[in-house]
């Protein structure tokens, strides 16, 4: 039977005794490896040097060149080697010692064939995920570049200078700005651009994670803490060890876990929920928040000492509104961003689009716009030229509820609110029988009203529905 995807595995065994190579050879063959044999160490060095091997499986106990040189050698060569150890049972803590040196595993003979495969197996899995992960983390290396932060405005370029003076630092850093402008970029590119960019970016949204259980997301719990937990669970601040905790929405986390988030910034220490024992983190935590963390400190809602313990090095990243230079290449870089991903021509964008795109508001930011623009290459079919009609169908309405709203003024004296919404009504249904000349059917359409419930309003206005369309 022979395993789909590993037919160019290619698998060395090395033993002095025969029987051994061939029953180990036959079976791995048998589940379609590629397999060779070597008698000996020098042997087996000559053919690593002609050519790597995926996996080697050596005795210790070898002529000529033991096994724990082979294991340096082999290893020096081709450090993506799987080395698995076969030993006897009382030399097992030399085998011990050669995983220390950088073996895979070790089998203690005699043992189970099925066994065998299954760490050769295991091992290749192993490396094929360390691989992935090192290309992914390269990836996201790439792609937080501070360089690659997209922006021309001088705001978005004092945004640049701070991160590269404060990534090889370990400073906490508070991100401040409006929803959808970029904060978890900016904390990536800090980290992927700074000393632990080889360790974990741990990311935890305090909104989106109910209050009750939050604690145990950060800190974990131990066993029995409370009914259901059946055994140890680690929090996110352990996982987060000697790289970066991201926490978003700081702002509405908890007094009493602001207590613990100040001891882990003041100690770098904390206990698990139902623990006695703390735990020791090495971690350098990047917070960000929409909300004015200072006008909540007066308040009462967030505590003074944890905020300038936060606050050791302020960033902050002004709305879309407030840099509309940053709008167009914004737009660029995702059109051709979406433009790969949805496998088409690179699209163009028009100049009224463009024109009008800039004047947007942008009540999502640079969230808002990206999604937008990618609504709009998709809309676009098969047309290069990016038109208003794209990238609009959504934010006309946003653009109506602002003239709508825009002249409601609260006057210092205040006003009744139930008042004002009676008439703000009332002028609604008024002007939509105006612009629909009496008819009911459409002035409820214009309202996105079902008709009985429009109907409905205007008897309550006292208006003789007879007379109407």
């Amino acid at each position: 039977m022979r395993k789909l995807g590993v037919e160019q595995t290619k698998v060395l065994v090395v033993d002095d005794e025969e029987c051994m190579r061939e029953i180990v050879r036959q079976a791995l063959e048998g589940v379609g490896y590629l397999v060779e044999e070597a008698s000996d160490g020098a042997s087996a060095l000559a053919m690593i040097g002609q050519c790597p091997y995926d996996v080697i499986i050596t005795d210790l106990r070898l002529p000529a060149v033991p096994g724990e040189k082979l294991l340096r050698e082999a290893l020096a060569i081709f450090p993506e080697t799987i080395v698995i150890i076969m030993t006897g049972y009382g030399n097992i803590p030399t085998a011990v010692d050669a995983i220390r040196l950088g073996a895979y595993d070790f089998l203690p003979k005699p043992f189970q064939l099925d066994e065998m495969i299954m760490r050769v197996e295991k091992g290749l899995q192993d490396r094929r995920m360390k691989t992935e992960n090192s290309m992914l983390r390269s990836e996201l290396q790439g792609k937080y570049q501070f360089q690659n932060l997209v922006g021309q405005s001088a705001a978005m370029q004092q945004v640049c200078r701070m991160i590269t003076l404060v990534a090889q630092k370990t400073s906490t850093i508070l991100i401040s700005g409006d929803t959808g402008t970029g904060k978890e970029v900016i904390a990536r590119a800090i980290h992927y651009n700074g000393p632990r960019k080889d360790q974990p970016l741990v990311c935890v949204n305090c909104t989106a994670i109910p209050t009750n259980l939050l604690e145990d997301e950060l800190f974990g719990h131990v066993k029995g803490a409370f009914t259901g937990a059946h055994q140890h669970r680690i929090g996110r601040f352990e996982q987060a060890n000697r790289g970066t905790m991201f926490l978003d929405e700081v702002g509405s986390m908890p007094l009493d876990l602001q207590v613990k988030l100040l001891r882990v910034l003041q100690e770098r220490e904390f206990q698990k929920v139902g623990g006695t024992t703390t735990v020791k983190v090495d971690v350098r935590i990047i917070a960000a928040t929409n909300e004015d963390l200072t006008e909540k400190v007066r308040s009462g809602e967030f505590r003074e000492d944890l905020y300038y313990r936060l606050n050791v090095i302020p960033i902050h990243v002004l709305p879309l509104r407030q840099r509309r230079e940053d709008i167009p290449p914004l737009i660029y870089h995702f059109v051709k961003k979406f433009c790969l991903e949805q496998q088409v021509p690179q699209k163009r964008v028009s100049h009224e689009a463009m024109k009008q795109l800039v004047g947007f508001e942008w009540p999502g930011n640079v969230r808002q716009l990206e999604n937008s623009v990618e609504m709009a290459v998709a809309l676009s079919g098969d047309r290069e030229l990016l038109a208003v009609t794209d990238f609009f169908p959504i934010m006309d309405r946003e653009q109506a509820d602002d003239r709508i709203f825009s002249n409601i003024d609260i006057p210092e004296e205040g006003v009744n609110f139930n008042t004002l919404i009676s008439e703000l009504e009332r002028r609604l249904i008024l002007q939509s029988l105006h612009a629909c000349g009496g008819n009911k059917k459409r002035a409820a359409s214009l309202l996105q009203l079902k008709r009985t419930t429009f109907v409905e309003k205007l008897k309550r206005m006292g208006m003789d529905v007879e007379l109407l369309q």
